[in-house]
């Protein structure tokens, strides 16, 4: 059973109902660092569009704090040494990113949902939470958080926060392209019977799209002549709009652009035997400099 439950009189702000984060033992310091959570959900939610400073600040509280000591900790020391290397040179990039990640969940309707990584489904959506969870050496409760529509059964549809732990105090975000852990695993044959979202090939599902956004090339990367491809991992609702997003690789000063600009893509519903189904795919965005 997955680890979701509802708060008694939970507030309702922007048509999201705000659920707590769950550990296995709610001790006072975990209820304090749930509490901090939820208020800074409630704060982001609030703010969206208006307050980007109040954005930047909840962002920055997700970061963990002597990542390199606590990734050693954490994991194996060499492979702790690499996490720890990736996430400290993805910090620039990963401020620009998670206040546009705040906005984007702060448009989903639904409720925070928590489920402990260890009892997700084995599906390329939950790729990261399996790969964290084998390289672990020690005991962490691991939990990936989404803004959506979920039943007993866990997340029915909805927009992925990330994964998260309880580091120092507070939880912080864990996010796999960041740590250097590579990338979801490439789509093949499909199984007769579906049961996760439909996979499709990157240059297939580009020949379905309704309405693509062109980035904003940043200004700094024009400067640097810097130039390359972005990849994301996606999921794509049945409606066609984007449900999930996930950087892959890129260059990290172009990352933010690409982002912001796919997570308003829109494609054709894709159909199997007459139904409306989820498609799982990846996206490439190019950056090239015209001289």
């Amino acid at each position: 059973m997955r680890a979701i439950r509802r708060f008694a009189g939970c507030a309702a702000m922007a048509g999201i109902c705000l659920l707590p984060f769950l550990g296995k033992a709610q001790t006072s310091a975990d209820a304090s660092a749930m509490e901090r959570l939820r208020s800074q959900m409630t704060t982001a939610l609030a703010a969206r569009q208006g307050e980007p400073a109040k954005l930047k600040e909840i962002g920055r509280s997700w970061i963990i704090p002597d990542y390199e000591l606590w990734f050693k900790a954490m994991f194996e020391e060499e492979q702790g040494a690499k996490m720890g290397a990736a996430y400290g040179a993805n910090l620039e990039p990963m401020g620009k990113m998670l206040p546009k990640l705040l906005e984007w969940l702060a448009q989903q309707e639904g409720e925070i949902v928590v489920e402990d990584a260890k009892t997700l489904p084995k599906r390329s959506d939950s790729w990261c939470g399996e790969k964290l969870e084998s390289l672990l050496k020690g005991d962490l409760a691991l939990y990936r958080v989404s803004v959506g529509k979920a039943d007993s059964s866990g997340l029915q549809s909805g927009r992925v926060a990330g994964y998260f732990a309880l580091v120092a105090g507070d939880y912080r975000r864990l996010d796999c392209p960041s740590l250097g852990l590579g990338q979801p695993p490439s789509s093949g044959p499909q199984p007769h019977q579906l049961t996760g979202p439909l996979r499709v090939g990157g240059n297939v599902q580009a020949a379905r799209i309704l309405r693509r956004v062109a980035p904003v090339y940043p200004r700094d990367a024009v400067a640097a002549h810097i130039s390359g491809t972005v990849r994301l991992h996606v999921i794509i609702g049945k409606d066609g709009s984007m449900k999930q997003l996930e950087i892959v690789s890129g260059p990290p000063a172009l990352r933010e652009a690409a982002f912001d600009a796919v997570r308003q893509w829109k494609y054709q519903t894709t159909l199997l035997n007459g139904e409306p189904v989820e498609v799982d795919t990846t996206i490439d965005v190019f950056f090239t400099i015209n001289r």
